[in-house]
């Protein structure tokens, strides 16, 4: 049996028929719903989103009816592949593998949705997909994601449709479970410095929604 370095928050179940209650992301759209207008022009701002995971028609269909300028990377589980590199300077070997999984413009988003890909990303690799990522960056970007709460949760990273706003369906491709130590803010706080976990909210699946902002 592992040893708990935290206690779980709730217990872990699979519920795909019923979307996820997303609060956090619907303020996240309320906020840039209220960004309409650019500074420098009269015409609708488009909200720059930066998706990490797949490309989900239902999802499509959300982003074009905020009239969003999209990018998807669809690298999660390249990300989630990535390994220490063995040999002489790894760090270089890795952050050029960074590089090449995520593959976006040289542009500067809104939004980077990074779903539940921070529970299965090896810790080592997270600092330095955290400094990639801030190519990507402004001083008002905002990431974000699930983690789970729970001592087990699923084997494999699963799927995030857009349904609206306020709800996001959350499917995953098996219903086996492996244990681990549940993912902490803290622990994200310090694999990506330039951030911090802004605000976070528990939910009954025994995931646990949250943003991370720069500071």
């Amino acid at each position: 049996m592992l040893p708990k370095i935290q206690p779980a928050l709730s217990d872990y179940y699979s519920d795909n028929a019923e979307p996820l209650s997303t609060r956090i992301f619907e303020s996240i759209w309320n906020e840039l719903s209220n960004s309409n207008l650019s500074a420098k022009s009269e015409k609708k701002y488009k909200p720059k989103i930066l998706d990490l995971g797949k490309a989900q028609p239902d999802s499509f269909n959300f982003y074009s009816k905020h009239n969003c300028y999209l990018t998807i990377a669809d690298c999660i589980q390249p990300l989630i592949n990535l390994s220490w590199p063995a040999g002489e300077n790894p760090n270089g070997v890795l952050m050029k593998k960074i590089e090449e999984t995520i593959s976006a413009p040289e542009k500067k988003y809104d939004l980077i949705l990074a779903w539940d890909s921070f529970n299965y990303i090896n810790p080592k690799v997270l600092p330095f997909i955290h400094n990639h990522l801030l190519n990507f960056c402004t001083n008002k970007t905002i990431i974000h994601g699930f983690i789970f709460t729970s001592e087990t949760y699923p084997t494999e990273s699963g799927d995030f449709k857009i349904i609206d706003s306020d709800k996001i369906q959350h499917s995953v491709p098996t219903n086996e479970v492996i244990r681990h130590y549940p993912l902490t803010p803290l622990a994200i706080n310090k694999a990506m410095p330039s951030f911090k976990y802004a605000r976070s909210v528990l939910m009954r699946s025994g995931l646990q929604e949250f943003i991370l902002t720069t500071k």
